[in-house]
């Protein structure tokens, strides 16, 4: 290399020193910057709409701001020139430098926080001095310029944390040739310190969280070196010459195979010509179609009885923000992965719609358990294939990326996402690369289903997620079947509307609409008759009148569900029923299965009681199930009974009561025909009301509820109001009586009224909700801090996004002789087909209950176990692999150890899944 600068005498990548490579082991660590930094100004050049959002939020002209990110990614890797860095590889080092003592070895500090150390006590003093900054410059450098550095730097995931000292891990050397290179960059990629927003008020804590997201995802791109080859010193290329000849070139390739430039997106479509399927749009659709509003970020509230078409409106305010500039595609976030996995069918059908014609829009199912959705897995087979024919709505799913599908932190990048809202609340925990979430969320519309579900931990969540996102030009959706005035107050606060005061409460269905310039719209609206619901409610408060109450609805040929607050209620009920009623016709659902099992019978149950399931699959059939069929599964039951449960639980339940139109039979009628199986009477299994409750009024008849809803006074309240009124009406009748919107603020919102023996309870139970915002309110990110170390980064599995008894993975495998081999056995998965055997083998479980597996005596199964071990790399010592035996009546035995580390023999077996029993 001559007299060419030192920086050319560092590495940045490296084959690892045993691997056998075709072209040069290592790349110089200047090259690589250029490589990412290329990529950002790729990207940025053909991506409009983050450029623009970049540029609002760091107050620059676009041009400038796409010559910013460029120098800021340029100076990622700042961190590599330290010589503790650099000796990762004593070869290389050696190398390089062969006549210069090493001076520095120990790596203790991350090159990601080794960069910025470097850039606040080295480079950001050299870099005014030799701008010849005044005072004013200087100080925005120092403050609002080091946000831009953190973020740049804080390229893994995290932001850097790190206060040693520059001269422990760079040498003096080292440092000249770090600052050389940042003089030369800067001289290369021309950021104008002029533009820079010195004299303004400016705000740098939001665009730092973008600049992390972008800085990750072009690392990621910069660092394939499938494309990015390697290039050394031999190669003689200047940086002007590599970033001209190399690093834009091939740059123009990365962007162009990761398929990352979001798909053009159709404009100012009608209803009808987004749902072709839909022929009269309902009073809440019309209104979205209707709406006028001004460019700028929106939120809206969607409150409208079960059936009212929620999710259509929603998608119709998504296309008509889109079209207006405000955003490029969204995402839909829902409560569970069985509503995403029935969101994703959906949209796999009508996705590419929202999109121009001959455009490829990817559309990517993202939760954790993703890869197990049959049509999610088909749609990956499909893009393998190469499908090419994407102008039918079949084949749109298969225009999953398998870039962006092979990795679920990424999914949020793909033009239509529909996943759990849990993806999306990770983008506000300290976890890593939580950034790319909130890139990946940055130009699409947020749809979030079920807003009222949440505990008070992760409804704080959801509020810090609708902050970050208006905050960063986005806009959000929200959908609920009814919201408390206090509900839909906090949200309309989070998204920035701080003296907004809903002055509709009592009106329903609602359309709210609030824009960031301070606009305010309620607007009450009709209920399309077809969906008009009056339900009456019934109570029966003993056992054995729910379930003789069963019999007779199936003996007359009716679908029946009860559901039940707990899965060992529920299994219990299950039980009881057996003997009375025809194997094929009783079904069980509920949380404790193997992943294979709970995806069987998920599809099972939308088949027998969903909007298609005719009236031979219905007939004298029933289902015992928990939680698991509330909320957003499009099913149908001619009878329903539930346990005694919060109001807008019991509302939400009864959404799957004569659900849609059909004659006494069970036969689907046309939708402008009226149900014929009469007015819907939903049977409420409860503690007899009394005026003056004691304390374990719903602790005595249901023990392991109380747990799941400790707060006695809510359910006391809901009995109450259902007592009097005998049932409710979506939305209130024209003869006064109160409608659902009137009962749930009776329930939630009243401060009077509490019956002496409750006092205790509810005091604790609102302690207990206090305590479980300031949880949330802690665990969530600051917007105003910016990309900062002032929490404990950790991955995602150490934060969670909803509160409760923590669970752990166990993964159940059959014990099996071992082919070949007299006197020894193998451990294989619990399901023994297709390719995610162990993922669909696995059970998630109360870490109380279940702590560990019992030891193991045997000594074949002992060698068995640290075979699978061995051989499966998502095994550690910490797995629980549980191995079961058969027994006669076809249910499968393992044995573990709770908590306290008592013995617990489990039982599995297809049906009833997982139960657990403390040995005496």
């Amino acid at each position: 290399m001559g007299d060419w600068p030192d920086y050319f005498r560092y590495w940045g990548k490296a084959a690892r020193p045993e691997a056998a490579t075709a072209g040069p082991a290592y790349h110089l660590l200047v090259y690589h910057a250029l490589d990412v930094a290329a990529v950002g100004q790729v990207l940025l050049q053909k991506h409009h709409f983050l450029r623009q959002r970049l540029a609002v939020l760091m107050q620059l002209p676009e041009a400038e701001t796409i010559r910013w990110c460029v120098f800021l990614l340029g100076i990622h890797d700042l961190g590599k020139f330290a010589e503790t860095f650099q000796y990762l590889r004593p070869d290389l080092r050696e190398y390089f430098r062969p006549q210069q003592p090493v001076q520095h070895k120990n790596h203790d500090v991350r090159h990601d926080s080794l960069g910025e150390m470097l850039w606040r006590q080295v480079l950001r003093k050299q870099l005014l001095q030799d701008l010849n900054a005044g005072t004013a410059l200087k100080e925005w450098v120092s403050e609002h310029m080091s946000r831009w550095i953190q973020a740049v730097t804080g390229h893994h995931g995290q932001p850097p944390n790190a206060n040693a000292q520059v001269r422990r891990h760079f040498a003096p050397t080292d440092q000249e040739a770090a600052l050389t290179f940042l003089r030369d960059w800067q001289s290369l990629s021309a950021p104008d310190f002029a533009s820079l927003p010195v004299r303004q008020a400016a705000d740098q804590a939001r665009p730092s969280w973008l600049l992390a997201g972008l800085a990750v995802l072009c690392d990621w791109l910069g660092s394939n070196q499938e494309q990015f080859t390697y290039y050394t010193e031999q190669n003689g290329l200047s940086l002007p010459a590599y970033w001209e000849q190399v690093a834009l070139p091939t740059a123009e390739q990365a962007l162009e195979e990761a398929r990352l430039l979001p798909a053009q997106p159709a404009h100012n479509l009608s209803f009808r010509q987004l749902f072709q399927d839909i022929h009269q749009p309902t009073p809440l659709q019309s209104a979205c179609e209707a709406a006028i509003f001004t460019p700028v970020p929106q939120l809206f509230m969607l409150e409208d009885v079960t059936g009212a078409g929620k999710t259509e409106a929603a998608l119709m305010l998504a296309h008509r923000i889109i079209s207006q500039g405000m955003a490029e595609g969204f995402y839909i976030g829902l409560p569970t992965m069985a509503t995403a996995n029935a969101m994703y069918e959906r949209m796999a059908a009508t996705g590419l719609h929202f999109y121009q014609a001959g455009e490829t829009p990817s559309l990517i199912l993202s939760h954790s358990a993703r890869h197990l959705s049959p049509r999610f897995r088909q749609s990956l087979l499909d893009a393998h294939r190469g499908v090419t024919h994407y102008n039918t709505e079949e084949s749109v799913s298969a225009q999953c990326s398998r870039w962006l599908a092979d990795n679920r932190k990424k999914a949020l990048l793909a033009d239509v996402g529909v996943g759990t809202i849990d993806q999306a609340l990770l983008g506000v925990l300290p976890v890593r690369h939580q950034s790319l979430r909130l890139l990946g969320l940055s130009n699409k519309v947020l749809i979030l289903d079920e807003v009222h579900a949440y505990d008070a931990y992760t409804g704080e969540l959801l509020r810090a997620l609708v902050k970050f996102h208006a905050a960063l030009g986005g806009s959000i959706i929200l959908l609920s079947a009814t919201l408390t005035r206090r509900q839909r107050e906090k949200l309309a606060h989070a998204f920035g509307a701080a003296n907004f005061v809903s002055r509709q409460s009592a009106n329903y269905p609602l359309l709210t609409r609030i824009a960031a310039d301070g606009n305010v719209e309620e607007t009450a609206l009709q209920t399309r008759e077809s969906v008009r619901r009056a339900v009456d409610v019934q109570f029966l408060h003993e056992e054995a009148a729910v379930l003789a109450h069963i019999r007779q609805a199936a003996a007359e040929g009716k679908s029946v569900c009860w559901i039940r607050n707990t899965v060992p209620d529920a299994r219990k009920a299950f039980e009881t029923l057996a003997p009375d009623l025809p194997a094929e016709r009783l079904h069980l659902f509920h949380s404790r299965y193997t992943l294979h099992d709970r995806l069987r019978i998920e599809t099972d149950v939308l088949d027998c009681f969903g909007k298609d399931s005719t009236p031979s699959q219905r007939n004298s059939r029933v289902l015992i199930a928990t939680q698991v069929v509330e909320q957003s599964l499009d099913l149908d039951f001619d009878v329903m009974i539930t346990d005694l449960a919060p109001i807008d639980l019991l509302i939400q339940r009864a959404g799957r009561l004569k659900r849609h139109n059909r004659d006494p039979q069970g036969q689907r009628l046309a939708a402008d025909q009226p149900d014929q199986r009469g007015r819907p009477v939903l049977t409420v299994y409860s503690p007899p009301f009394t005026d003056n409750p004691e304390r374990n009024w719903y602790q005595a008849q249901f023990p392991g509820a109380d747990h799941v809803y400790p707060h006695t006074l809510i359910l006391w309240r809901t009995a109450r109001i259902l007592q009097q009124q005998g049932g409710w009406f979506m939305p209130a009748d024209a003869h006064g009586r109160r409608g659902a919107r009137d009962m749930l603020e009776f329930v939630y919102d009243a401060e009077t009224d509490i019956p002496a023996g409750l006092e205790r309870r509810t005091l604790d139970a609102i302690g207990a909700d206090m305590s479980k915002t300031d949880a949330g309110d802690f665990a969530a990110l600051k917007l105003e801090s910016g990309y900062h170390k002032d929490h404990h980064w950790d991955e995602e599995a150490r934060y969670a996004t909803r509160l409760g008894e923590e669970t752990r993975t166990v993964y159940l495998a059959r014990q099996e002789p071992e082919s070949g081999a007299a006197g020894s056995c193998r451990l294989s998965p619990w399901i023994d087909e297709g390719r995610y055997r162990w993922d669909l083998s696995s059970v998630r479980v109360s870490c109380s209950q279940l702590a560990e597996a019992a030891p193991v005596s045997d000594p074949l199964l002992q060698e068995a176990l640290a075979q699978l071990r061995a051989q499966e790399t998502r095994f550690d010592e910490n797995s629980v692999i549980i191995p079961l035996t058969a027994r006669e009546n076809g249910v499968w035995l393992g044995y573990g150890l709770d908590a306290q580390g008592q013995p617990v023999t489990i039982h599995y077996d297809a049906i009833t899944g997982l139960q657990l029993q403390w040995q005496k």
